[in-house]
């Protein structure tokens, strides 16, 4: 089954050997969120990754590969 590990930290976490990691912009404890955006910027922002880490789920990949938002034509702005 086809996995990805989301997180602001992709140097620490390819340690542990996921094929697939999705980079995020936020901060450490809030790797799919940002507490200083409005509720709604926050929304579109996580629905966003959301929609990035789908896709890169169906990338077909040979070892561990870091995928960013911005590189999937996803990205938290494009959420709405």
């Amino acid at each position: 089954m086809p996995t990805i590990l989301i997180s602001n930290l992709c140097s620490v976490a390819e340690v542990e050997g996921p094929n697939r990691m999705l980079r995020t912009p936020g901060r450490f404890h809030h790797p799919l969120g940002d507490p200083a955006l409005p509720l709604e910027e926050e929304r579109r922002w996580r629905l966003g990754l959301t929609r990035a880490a789908l896709a890169a789920l169906q990338q077909a990949v040979t070892g561990p590969t870091v995928f960013e938002p911005d590189d999937l034509g996803l990205s938290e702005e494009t959420a709405s």
